[in-house]
Protein backbone atom coordinates (compact mmCIF):
# COMPACT_ATOMS: atom_id res chain seq x y z
CA UNK A 1 0.00 0.00 0.00
CA UNK A 2 1.05 3.32 -1.25
CA UNK A 3 -0.43 6.92 0.53
CA UNK A 4 0.09 10.27 -0.78
CA UNK A 5 -1.02 13.61 0.91
CA UNK A 6 -1.68 16.19 -2.00
CA UNK A 7 -0.13 19.07 -0.26
CA UNK A 8 -1.09 22.73 -1.87
CA UNK A 9 0.59 25.88 -0.82
CA UNK A 10 -2.26 28.45 -1.07
CA UNK A 11 -0.05 31.62 -0.20
CA UNK A 12 1.45 34.07 -1.71
CA UNK A 13 4.97 32.90 -0.49
CA UNK A 14 7.67 30.56 -1.50
CA UNK A 15 8.20 27.59 0.83
CA UNK A 16 11.59 27.24 1.46
CA UNK A 17 12.87 24.12 3.68
CA UNK A 18 9.42 24.25 5.58
CA UNK A 19 9.24 21.67 8.47
CA UNK A 20 5.38 20.32 7.42
CA UNK A 21 3.04 18.58 9.53
CA UNK A 22 -0.37 16.92 8.40
CA UNK A 23 -3.14 17.65 10.92
CA UNK A 24 -6.38 15.64 10.36
CA UNK A 25 -9.38 14.89 12.40
CA UNK A 26 -13.52 15.52 12.83
CA UNK A 27 -14.05 19.05 13.62
CA UNK A 28 -17.39 20.53 13.43
CA UNK A 29 -16.82 23.42 11.11
CA UNK A 30 -18.79 24.22 7.74
CA UNK A 31 -19.57 27.02 5.76
CA UNK A 32 -23.42 27.66 4.42
CA UNK A 33 -24.12 30.70 2.01
CA UNK A 34 -27.00 32.92 3.36
CA UNK A 35 -27.00 35.44 0.35
CA UNK A 36 -28.10 33.43 -2.50
CA UNK A 37 -31.60 32.24 -3.56
CA UNK A 38 -32.30 28.41 -3.10
CA UNK A 39 -33.63 26.53 -6.19
CA UNK A 40 -34.60 23.20 -6.63
CA UNK A 41 -32.72 21.27 -9.48
CA UNK A 42 -35.16 18.36 -11.12
CA UNK A 43 -32.88 15.45 -10.94
CA UNK A 44 -30.57 13.88 -13.82
CA UNK A 45 -31.70 10.83 -15.23
CA UNK A 46 -29.39 9.03 -17.25
CA UNK A 47 -30.01 5.86 -19.40
CA UNK A 48 -29.14 2.56 -17.80
CA UNK A 49 -26.73 2.18 -20.53
CA UNK A 50 -24.22 4.42 -19.18
CA UNK A 51 -25.09 4.28 -15.24
CA UNK A 52 -22.06 3.88 -13.16
CA UNK A 53 -22.02 2.65 -9.84
CA UNK A 54 -21.52 4.94 -6.91
CA UNK A 55 -18.51 4.32 -4.72
CA UNK A 56 -19.55 2.20 -1.73
CA UNK A 57 -17.90 2.45 2.23
CA UNK A 58 -18.82 0.19 4.08
CA UNK A 59 -19.17 -0.27 8.23
CA UNK A 60 -16.85 -2.25 10.43
CA UNK A 61 -17.49 -5.64 11.96
CA UNK A 62 -19.01 -4.83 15.05
CA UNK A 63 -18.59 -8.22 17.27
CA UNK A 64 -14.94 -8.42 15.99
CA UNK A 65 -14.86 -4.44 17.10
CA UNK A 66 -16.37 -5.28 20.37
CA UNK A 67 -14.11 -8.15 20.93
CA UNK A 68 -11.10 -6.59 20.51
CA UNK A 69 -11.98 -3.85 22.85
CA UNK A 70 -13.07 -6.21 25.21
CA UNK A 71 -9.12 -7.40 25.20
CA UNK A 72 -7.82 -4.39 25.36
CA UNK A 73 -10.30 -2.83 28.65
CA UNK A 74 -8.11 -1.44 31.13
CA UNK A 75 -4.50 -1.35 28.71
CA UNK A 76 -2.91 2.11 28.23
CA UNK A 77 -3.54 3.81 24.84
CA UNK A 78 -0.34 4.07 22.77
CA UNK A 79 0.53 6.16 19.82
CA UNK A 80 1.12 4.98 16.45
CA UNK A 81 4.25 4.19 15.76
CA UNK A 82 6.46 5.66 13.09
CA UNK A 83 6.39 4.89 9.15
CA UNK A 84 10.31 4.07 8.07
CA UNK A 85 11.88 6.87 6.87
CA UNK A 86 13.55 7.03 3.66
CA UNK A 87 16.99 6.76 3.45
CA UNK A 88 17.44 9.04 0.88
CA UNK A 89 14.48 11.45 1.30
CA UNK A 90 12.67 13.03 -1.26
CA UNK A 91 9.70 15.54 -2.60
CA UNK A 92 7.52 13.58 -5.42
CA UNK A 93 4.66 14.53 -7.30
CA UNK A 94 2.93 11.96 -8.42
CA UNK A 95 1.56 12.49 -12.44
CA UNK A 96 -1.58 9.27 -11.13
CA UNK A 97 -4.71 10.58 -9.37
CA UNK A 98 -4.81 11.39 -5.46
CA UNK A 99 -5.53 8.00 -3.70
CA UNK A 100 -4.41 4.79 -1.86
CA UNK A 101 -3.05 2.22 -4.19
CA UNK A 102 -2.78 -1.19 -3.54
CA UNK A 103 -1.00 -3.33 -6.49
CA UNK A 104 1.33 -6.25 -6.80
CA UNK A 105 5.32 -6.01 -7.30
CA UNK A 106 5.59 -4.25 -10.66
CA UNK A 107 8.89 -2.23 -12.35
CA UNK A 108 8.94 1.17 -12.05
CA UNK A 109 11.28 4.42 -13.39
CA UNK A 110 12.48 6.40 -10.25
CA UNK A 111 13.20 9.82 -11.34
CA UNK A 112 15.19 12.21 -9.02
CA UNK A 113 15.50 16.27 -9.06
CA UNK A 114 17.54 18.72 -7.56
CA UNK A 115 16.50 20.77 -4.01
CA UNK A 116 13.96 17.58 -2.53
CA UNK A 117 11.59 17.58 -5.21
CA UNK A 118 11.17 14.08 -7.18
CA UNK A 119 8.71 12.59 -9.54
CA UNK A 120 7.06 9.92 -8.77
CA UNK A 121 8.32 6.10 -10.39
CA UNK A 122 6.04 6.59 -13.73
CA UNK A 123 7.30 3.29 -15.45
CA UNK A 124 6.63 1.72 -18.86
CA UNK A 125 3.84 -0.55 -17.92
CA UNK A 126 1.08 0.68 -15.33
CA UNK A 127 1.52 -0.42 -11.74
CA UNK A 128 4.17 0.71 -9.21
CA UNK A 129 7.10 -0.96 -7.06
CA UNK A 130 6.53 -0.68 -3.55
CA UNK A 131 10.00 -0.17 -2.95
CA UNK A 132 10.71 2.81 -5.11
CA UNK A 133 8.99 4.96 -3.03
CA UNK A 134 9.40 5.08 0.47
CA UNK A 135 7.22 6.94 3.11
CA UNK A 136 8.88 10.46 4.34
CA UNK A 137 6.36 11.00 7.14
CA UNK A 138 5.80 9.90 10.74
CA UNK A 139 2.15 9.40 12.50
CA UNK A 140 1.46 9.47 15.70
CA UNK A 141 -2.22 10.44 17.37
CA UNK A 142 -2.81 13.88 18.87
CA UNK A 143 -5.93 13.95 21.65
CA UNK A 144 -8.48 12.97 19.39
CA UNK A 145 -6.79 13.90 15.97
CA UNK A 146 -3.71 12.30 14.55
CA UNK A 147 -1.00 13.80 11.99
CA UNK A 148 1.63 12.84 9.77
CA UNK A 149 5.00 14.83 10.51
CA UNK A 150 6.92 14.89 7.53
CA UNK A 151 10.37 14.10 8.29
CA UNK A 152 12.19 16.21 5.76
CA UNK A 153 11.75 20.04 5.18
CA UNK A 154 9.90 20.95 2.31
CA UNK A 155 10.29 23.11 -1.10
CA UNK A 156 7.20 24.19 -2.27
CA UNK A 157 6.71 26.99 -4.65
CA UNK A 158 3.47 29.66 -4.19
CA UNK A 159 0.48 28.31 -5.50
CA UNK A 160 1.81 24.96 -6.55
CA UNK A 161 0.86 21.40 -5.08
CA UNK A 162 3.16 18.55 -4.26
CA UNK A 163 2.45 14.61 -3.73
CA UNK A 164 3.97 13.88 -0.41
CA UNK A 165 4.25 9.36 0.45
CA UNK A 166 3.16 9.24 4.10
CA UNK A 167 2.20 5.38 3.67
CA UNK A 168 4.67 2.61 1.69
CA UNK A 169 3.74 -0.82 3.45
CA UNK A 170 2.53 -4.31 2.87
CA UNK A 171 -0.86 -4.93 4.35
CA UNK A 172 -3.24 -7.81 5.26
CA UNK A 173 -6.05 -8.40 2.59
CA UNK A 174 -8.28 -11.34 1.57
CA UNK A 175 -10.29 -10.90 -1.66
CA UNK A 176 -13.95 -11.50 -1.57
CA UNK A 177 -17.05 -10.87 -3.21
CA UNK A 178 -19.58 -8.77 -2.13
CA UNK A 179 -23.75 -9.06 -3.13
CA UNK A 180 -25.98 -6.42 -1.93
CA UNK A 181 -29.18 -6.46 -4.04
CA UNK A 182 -29.63 -2.86 -2.64
CA UNK A 183 -26.73 -2.28 -4.79
CA UNK A 184 -27.03 -4.38 -7.80
CA UNK A 185 -29.88 -7.15 -8.03
CA UNK A 186 -27.74 -9.74 -10.38
CA UNK A 187 -23.72 -9.32 -9.64
CA UNK A 188 -21.88 -8.58 -6.72
CA UNK A 189 -19.10 -6.89 -6.04
CA UNK A 190 -15.03 -7.64 -6.21
CA UNK A 191 -13.67 -6.68 -3.21
CA UNK A 192 -11.29 -6.59 0.06
CA UNK A 193 -11.64 -7.63 3.02
CA UNK A 194 -8.70 -4.97 4.23
CA UNK A 195 -6.47 -5.43 7.67
CA UNK A 196 -4.83 -2.24 8.40
CA UNK A 197 -1.81 -3.89 9.65
CA UNK A 198 0.39 -0.66 9.57
CA UNK A 199 1.26 1.49 12.57
CA UNK A 200 -1.08 4.05 10.68
CA UNK A 201 -4.50 6.18 11.27
CA UNK A 202 -5.20 5.80 7.45
CA UNK A 203 -7.65 8.54 6.94
CA UNK A 204 -10.66 8.62 5.13
CA UNK A 205 -10.32 9.15 0.78
CA UNK A 206 -9.95 7.37 -2.65
CA UNK A 207 -8.46 4.11 -3.31
CA UNK A 208 -6.79 3.05 -6.90
CA UNK A 209 -6.82 -0.73 -6.76
CA UNK A 210 -4.12 -2.86 -8.63
CA UNK A 211 -4.72 -6.70 -9.54
CA UNK A 212 -2.08 -8.16 -11.00
CA UNK A 213 -0.13 -4.52 -12.27
CA UNK A 214 -3.25 -4.26 -14.04
CA UNK A 215 -5.97 -1.11 -12.87
CA UNK A 216 -8.76 -2.92 -11.24
CA UNK A 217 -11.03 0.06 -9.98
CA UNK A 218 -11.58 2.71 -7.80
CA UNK A 219 -12.71 2.58 -4.20
CA UNK A 220 -13.60 4.93 -1.14
CA UNK A 221 -12.71 4.28 2.52
CA UNK A 222 -13.85 5.63 5.48
CA UNK A 223 -11.05 6.37 8.70
CA UNK A 224 -9.33 3.18 9.39
CA UNK A 225 -7.26 3.17 12.62
CA UNK A 226 -4.33 0.66 13.21
CA UNK A 227 -5.65 -3.22 13.15
CA UNK A 228 -8.94 -2.63 12.42
CA UNK A 229 -10.38 -4.33 9.13
CA UNK A 230 -12.57 -2.86 6.55
CA UNK A 231 -14.35 -4.25 3.21
CA UNK A 232 -13.51 -2.46 -0.27
CA UNK A 233 -15.07 -2.79 -3.34
CA UNK A 234 -13.94 -1.14 -6.50
CA UNK A 235 -15.51 -3.57 -9.56
CA UNK A 236 -18.87 -5.06 -10.56
CA UNK A 237 -18.29 -8.62 -10.50
CA UNK A 238 -19.73 -10.28 -14.09
CA UNK A 239 -18.42 -13.76 -13.60
CA UNK A 240 -20.64 -14.16 -10.18
CA UNK A 241 -24.46 -14.36 -10.82
CA UNK A 242 -27.20 -14.18 -7.72
CA UNK A 243 -30.46 -14.86 -7.54
CA UNK A 244 -32.49 -14.32 -4.71
CA UNK A 245 -36.07 -15.70 -3.35
CA UNK A 246 -37.87 -15.03 -0.32
CA UNK A 247 -40.40 -17.04 1.39
CA UNK A 248 -42.81 -16.56 4.51
CA UNK A 249 -44.47 -19.08 6.71
CA UNK A 250 -47.52 -19.17 8.65
CA UNK A 251 -47.91 -17.93 11.66
CA UNK A 252 -48.10 -20.40 14.55
CA UNK A 253 -49.62 -19.49 18.04
CA UNK A 254 -47.39 -20.78 20.37
CA UNK A 255 -49.25 -19.67 24.18
CA UNK A 256 -52.59 -18.05 25.55
CA UNK A 257 -52.52 -16.43 28.95
CA UNK A 258 -55.06 -14.88 31.25
CA UNK A 259 -54.29 -11.36 33.01
CA UNK A 260 -57.06 -9.37 34.47
CA UNK A 261 -59.43 -9.92 32.25
CA UNK A 262 -57.42 -10.06 29.08
CA UNK A 263 -56.23 -12.76 27.44
CA UNK A 264 -52.27 -12.39 25.81
CA UNK A 265 -51.83 -14.17 22.50
CA UNK A 266 -48.40 -15.13 21.73
CA UNK A 267 -47.45 -15.53 18.27
CA UNK A 268 -44.65 -17.22 15.93
CA UNK A 269 -43.66 -15.63 12.69
CA UNK A 270 -41.05 -17.18 9.98
CA UNK A 271 -39.48 -15.90 7.06
CA UNK A 272 -36.77 -17.57 4.83
CA UNK A 273 -34.61 -15.85 2.49
CA UNK A 274 -32.67 -18.03 0.03
CA UNK A 275 -29.76 -17.12 -2.59
CA UNK A 276 -28.20 -18.94 -5.37
CA UNK A 277 -24.73 -17.66 -6.32
CA UNK A 278 -23.50 -19.26 -9.73
CA UNK A 279 -19.48 -18.71 -9.85
CA UNK A 280 -18.89 -18.82 -13.92
CA UNK A 281 -14.69 -17.72 -13.26
CA UNK A 282 -12.03 -20.39 -12.95
CA UNK A 283 -11.15 -19.77 -9.06
CA UNK A 284 -13.38 -20.09 -6.24
CA UNK A 285 -14.56 -16.88 -4.71
CA UNK A 286 -15.36 -16.16 -1.18
CA UNK A 287 -19.06 -14.45 -1.61
CA UNK A 288 -20.02 -11.96 1.58
CA UNK A 289 -24.18 -11.45 1.02
CA UNK A 290 -25.40 -8.71 2.74
CA UNK A 291 -28.81 -8.90 4.65
CA UNK A 292 -30.60 -6.03 6.46
CA UNK A 293 -30.78 -6.73 10.37
CA UNK A 294 -34.35 -6.19 12.26
CA UNK A 295 -34.11 -5.98 15.84
CA UNK A 296 -37.36 -7.93 16.09
CA UNK A 297 -36.30 -11.06 14.23
CA UNK A 298 -34.01 -13.67 15.20
CA UNK A 299 -31.48 -15.19 13.17
CA UNK A 300 -32.02 -19.16 13.01
CA UNK A 301 -29.64 -20.14 10.38
CA UNK A 302 -26.79 -19.86 10.18
CA UNK A 303 -26.27 -18.94 13.71
CA UNK A 304 -23.63 -16.70 13.63
CA UNK A 305 -23.03 -13.99 10.61
CA UNK A 306 -19.46 -13.84 9.44
CA UNK A 307 -19.62 -10.41 10.21
CA UNK A 308 -22.37 -8.03 12.04
CA UNK A 309 -22.75 -4.39 11.29
CA UNK A 310 -24.99 -1.57 13.01
CA UNK A 311 -27.69 -2.70 9.75
CA UNK A 312 -26.58 -5.80 8.03
CA UNK A 313 -25.63 -9.04 8.64
CA UNK A 314 -23.21 -10.41 6.28
CA UNK A 315 -23.03 -14.24 5.51
CA UNK A 316 -20.46 -15.87 3.52
CA UNK A 317 -20.34 -18.73 1.16
CA UNK A 318 -17.79 -20.00 -1.08
CA UNK A 319 -18.77 -20.59 -4.54
CA UNK A 320 -16.55 -22.85 -6.59
CA UNK A 321 -16.18 -22.71 -10.24
CA UNK A 322 -19.07 -24.19 -12.40
CA UNK A 323 -21.38 -25.19 -9.68
CA UNK A 324 -24.61 -23.53 -8.01
CA UNK A 325 -23.77 -22.17 -4.51
CA UNK A 326 -26.66 -22.06 -1.70
CA UNK A 327 -27.40 -19.66 1.55
CA UNK A 328 -30.39 -19.94 3.37
CA UNK A 329 -31.33 -17.50 6.14
CA UNK A 330 -34.31 -17.89 8.51
CA UNK A 331 -34.98 -15.82 10.96
CA UNK A 332 -38.34 -15.38 13.35
CA UNK A 333 -39.98 -12.97 15.40
CA UNK A 334 -42.47 -13.27 18.37
CA UNK A 335 -45.38 -10.78 19.16
CA UNK A 336 -47.90 -10.46 21.63
CA UNK A 337 -51.74 -9.41 21.10
CA UNK A 338 -53.82 -8.26 23.94
CA UNK A 339 -57.72 -8.93 24.06
CA UNK A 340 -60.35 -8.41 26.01
CA UNK A 341 -62.26 -11.54 27.27
CA UNK A 342 -65.47 -9.31 27.32
CA UNK A 343 -65.49 -8.33 24.12
CA UNK A 344 -64.61 -11.52 22.69
CA UNK A 345 -67.62 -13.68 20.98
CA UNK A 346 -68.13 -17.50 21.76
CA UNK A 347 -66.79 -18.78 18.39
CA UNK A 348 -63.07 -16.77 18.90
CA UNK A 349 -62.88 -18.28 22.41
CA UNK A 350 -63.84 -21.70 21.04
CA UNK A 351 -61.31 -21.17 18.94
CA UNK A 352 -58.85 -21.17 21.28
CA UNK A 353 -60.45 -23.59 23.83
CA UNK A 354 -59.80 -25.99 20.88
CA UNK A 355 -55.87 -24.85 20.74
CA UNK A 356 -53.28 -27.98 21.78
CA UNK A 357 -50.98 -25.22 23.17
CA UNK A 358 -53.72 -23.21 25.53
CA UNK A 359 -53.15 -24.55 29.40
CA UNK A 360 -56.49 -27.16 30.36
CA UNK A 361 -56.53 -24.52 33.23
CA UNK A 362 -56.73 -21.61 30.59
CA UNK A 363 -59.41 -23.86 28.66
CA UNK A 364 -61.03 -24.33 31.96
CA UNK A 365 -61.35 -20.59 32.53
CA UNK A 366 -62.28 -19.91 29.03
CA UNK A 367 -65.47 -22.34 29.14
CA UNK A 368 -66.18 -20.41 32.43
CA UNK A 369 -66.16 -17.10 30.71
CA UNK A 370 -68.59 -18.64 27.97
CA UNK A 371 -71.14 -19.99 30.42
CA UNK A 372 -70.88 -16.65 32.62
CA UNK A 373 -71.22 -14.53 29.71
CA UNK A 374 -74.42 -16.74 28.36
CA UNK A 375 -75.85 -16.06 31.65
CA UNK A 376 -75.29 -12.90 31.29
CA UNK A 377 -76.94 -12.53 27.75
CA UNK A 378 -79.90 -14.33 29.09
CA UNK A 379 -80.23 -11.34 31.70
CA UNK A 380 -80.01 -9.05 29.10
CA UNK A 381 -82.78 -10.42 27.09
CA UNK A 382 -85.13 -10.73 29.66
CA UNK A 383 -84.61 -7.17 30.39
CA UNK A 384 -85.37 -6.44 26.84
CA UNK A 385 -88.33 -8.64 26.82
CA UNK A 386 -90.06 -6.54 29.71
CA UNK A 387 -89.11 -3.22 28.08
CA UNK A 388 -90.72 -4.49 24.45
CA UNK A 389 -93.84 -5.80 26.28
CA UNK A 390 -93.76 -1.73 27.92
CA UNK A 391 -93.42 -0.55 24.22
CA UNK A 392 -96.51 -2.55 22.93
CA UNK A 393 -98.61 -1.52 25.84
CA UNK A 394 -97.57 2.38 24.79
CA UNK A 395 -98.38 1.62 21.17
CA UNK A 396 -101.69 0.01 22.41
CA UNK A 397 -102.79 3.15 24.29
CA UNK A 398 -101.79 5.61 21.71
CA UNK A 399 -104.56 3.69 19.31
CA UNK A 400 -106.72 3.88 22.29
CA UNK A 401 -106.14 7.84 22.87
CA UNK A 402 -106.87 8.38 18.86
CA UNK A 403 -110.13 6.35 18.60
CA UNK A 404 -111.13 7.88 21.84
CA UNK A 405 -110.62 11.54 21.02
CA UNK A 406 -113.15 10.36 17.77
CA UNK A 407 -116.12 8.93 20.37
CA UNK A 408 -118.74 10.43 22.62
CA UNK A 409 -117.73 10.40 26.18
CA UNK A 410 -121.13 8.40 27.20
CA UNK A 411 -120.74 6.11 24.40
CA UNK A 412 -120.30 2.05 25.62
CA UNK A 413 -117.32 1.83 23.62
CA UNK A 414 -115.71 5.12 25.52
CA UNK A 415 -115.93 3.34 28.97
CA UNK A 416 -114.78 0.16 27.45
CA UNK A 417 -111.84 2.27 26.63
CA UNK A 418 -111.11 3.59 29.52
CA UNK A 419 -111.49 0.52 31.47
CA UNK A 420 -108.94 -1.49 28.94
CA UNK A 421 -106.88 2.03 29.76
CA UNK A 422 -106.64 1.23 32.99
CA UNK A 423 -105.73 -1.91 33.41
CA UNK A 424 -103.05 -1.70 30.66
CA UNK A 425 -101.82 0.93 33.49
CA UNK A 426 -101.56 -1.60 36.28
CA UNK A 427 -99.70 -3.92 33.34
CA UNK A 428 -96.99 -1.14 32.69
CA UNK A 429 -96.80 -0.61 37.14
CA UNK A 430 -96.16 -4.40 37.51
CA UNK A 431 -93.58 -4.43 34.10
CA UNK A 432 -91.41 -1.66 35.24
CA UNK A 433 -90.66 -2.98 38.53
CA UNK A 434 -89.74 -6.01 37.02
CA UNK A 435 -87.82 -4.00 34.87
CA UNK A 436 -86.03 -2.41 37.74
CA UNK A 437 -85.47 -5.84 39.33
CA UNK A 438 -84.23 -7.14 35.80
CA UNK A 439 -81.66 -4.20 35.62
CA UNK A 440 -80.38 -5.40 39.15
CA UNK A 441 -79.64 -8.86 38.34
CA UNK A 442 -78.02 -7.45 34.59
CA UNK A 443 -75.54 -4.88 37.09
CA UNK A 444 -75.08 -7.55 39.21
CA UNK A 445 -74.38 -10.30 36.80
CA UNK A 446 -72.08 -7.79 35.25
CA UNK A 447 -69.95 -6.80 37.97
CA UNK A 448 -69.83 -10.51 38.52
CA UNK A 449 -68.73 -11.66 35.50
CA UNK A 450 -65.96 -8.43 35.73
CA UNK A 451 -64.82 -9.29 39.04
CA UNK A 452 -64.28 -13.23 37.65
CA UNK A 453 -62.21 -11.75 34.85
CA UNK A 454 -59.89 -9.11 36.94
CA UNK A 455 -59.23 -12.21 39.64
CA UNK A 456 -58.00 -14.63 36.29
CA UNK A 457 -54.68 -15.33 36.48
CA UNK A 458 -53.65 -17.84 34.20
CA UNK A 459 -50.32 -19.11 32.08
Amino acid sequence: MQGWAIVENTTEEDWDNVNLTLVSGRPISFVMDLYQPMYIDRPVVQQELYASLRPRTYDQDLAESENEFRKAAGKPMTAGGAAPAAKQPMEQLAKREAGFGLQRNRAADEKAASSGRFLAAEGKERGFDPGAVASVAQASDVGEMFQYRIATPVKLGRQKSAMLPIVNDSVEGEKVSIYNPAVHAKHPLNGLKLKNSTDLHLMQGPITVFDDGAYAGDAQIQDLPPKSERLVSYAMDLDTEVAPTSTGEPEQLMAVKITHGNMQITRKYGRTQSYVIKNSGKKAKKVLVEYPHDNQWTLLEPKEPAEKTRDLYRLAVTAEPGKPANLTIKEQRTADEYLALTNLDDGTINFYIQAKVVSDKVKAALAEVIKKKAAQGQLVVKRAELERQVQIIFDEQNRIRQNMAQLPKDSDLFRRYVTKFNEQEDKIDQLREQIKKAIADETAGRDALNKFLVELELT
